[in-house]
């Protein structure tokens, strides 16, 4: 509760909500929906699409990925994701005077970086609770308190002089669904069919930004793929193609031949029906945020084939099947082994059981309304 006694307002605010889909997205729409009803907080979603709804409220902007935000992008020499949240801030500003926040929890840096610097003119005393998902490396400037989501980047914080007064350590939490993941043959093969599938092959399911140049290093894992022996398993690739269709098309065409990948961008709400049509995931980045994927394939029951990381093995508690993504070849050599193995309906419970454990927000919902107390009872910078 706040001083008074009354609940803490927090705005939760996250442009590209119902807009796009990044982990950000995501985070913010679930936490929304996992916080929304914890005792002692009052908190509202802003976004920048969709429709109002209970708690939630559109605030129009040109959208990154339209015509018009990337022209205007052009025109001011910055990125139409800075566009998004520029034309977001007037009707925000309006909003923080009308309701009066006591915490602004955000992740776009843009949005966070105006506000500080024009809080005076703004005219209220809300803090700014900066959510390090991306991430930013510390020190993090103009902002009141940090969300840190994983230890590595907390002990980095903490490493370069941030308090820990400044810098609270909370994972991203997700929704988990009730009772086990799918695991009956007959179920999943009827997924596989609904989908347009394969019935007849192994599927390696991947997530993620697609583009010949993004850190999620889609051309490596087609690459480690092709270097499976014959007949291979189907690559189902699933995302946003960034930059570079034509080339990074060209290249699975020639790698794996076109009949034996699919690339694919679907709503945020179909998502978990791919999870469930997989035999093992994979993602072949060196380093993430924290990985919100690797835990919607968890859930999914899914093994996980990833990087050797500080971040992935927390993220993945133990159960994930960890190689040298920078070395050639260890990546197909793991999933090769892995879909050797017959299907295990124990260790997919076990792995979904785990990401309930760990990172559902009926588990996280204390430590993130401590962390929204030590944030209003903080000191401004």
């Amino acid at each position: 509760m706040s001083e008074e006694g009354h609940p803490i307002k927090i705005f939760f605010v996250c442009t590209g909500v119902d807009l796009s889909r990044r982990g950000i997205e995501s985070f913010f729409r679930e936490a929304f929906e996992g916080l929304k009803d914890a005792p002692g907080l009052d908190i509202t979603l802003y976004k920048g699409g969709g429709r109002d709804g209970d708690r939630e409220k559109r605030i129009r902007c040109v959208p990154k990925e339209s015509r018009l935000g990337r022209l205007l992008g052009k025109a001011i020499r910055r990125s139409g994701y800075v566009v998004e949240q520029l034309t977001f801030l007037p009707g925000l500003i309006k909003e923080i005077r009308k309701h009066r926040p006591a915490i602004i929890f955000y992740s776009d840096a843009s949005v966070g970086m105006n506000l500080y610097k024009y809080r005076n003119w703004i005219g209220d005393s809300y803090k700014l609770l900066f959510s390090n998902g991306a991430p930013l490396a510390s020190p993090i400037l103009m902002t009141d308190h940090v969300h840190q989501v994983t230890p590595f980047y907390y002990e980095q914080a903490l490493a370069v002089g941030e308090s820990v007064n400044r810098n609270t350590l909370v994972p991203y939490g997700i929704i988990v669904p009730q009772g086990p993941p799918l695991i009956d043959p007959q179920l999943r093969a009827d997924v596989r069919r609904k989908l347009g599938l394969p019935a007849d092959r192994k599927i390696i399911l991947s997530v993620g930004a697609i583009g010949m140049k993004t850190h999620k290093r889609m051309p490596h894992l087609i690459r480690e793929v092709g270097r499976m022996a014959t007949p291979r398993p189907f690559l189902l690739l699933l995302g946003p193609v960034e930059e570079g269709r034509i080339e990074f098309t060209k290249l699975a065409d020639e790698v794996l031949g076109h009949d034996n990948y699919q690339l694919t961008s679907v709503p945020y709400g179909h998502v978990g029906e791919y999870y469930k049509a997989a035999d093992v995931f994979t993602l072949a980045s060196l380093s993430e945020g924290f990985g919100r994927v690797y835990i919607e394939a968890m859930i999914a029951g899914l093994p996980c084939v990833v990087h050797d990381h500080p971040i992935m093995r927390y993220v993945l508690g133990g159960l994930g099947i960890h190689v040298d993504m920078a070395a050639p070849g260890a990546c197909s050599l793991a999933l090769a082994t892995e879909l050797s193995k017959p299907f295990d309906p124990a260790a997919a419970i076990e792995r979904r059981e785990s990401v309930r454990t760990r990172f559902a927000w009926k588990s996280l919902q204390s430590d993130y309304t401590a962390m929204f107390r030590k944030c209003v009872a903080g000191a401004s910078n």
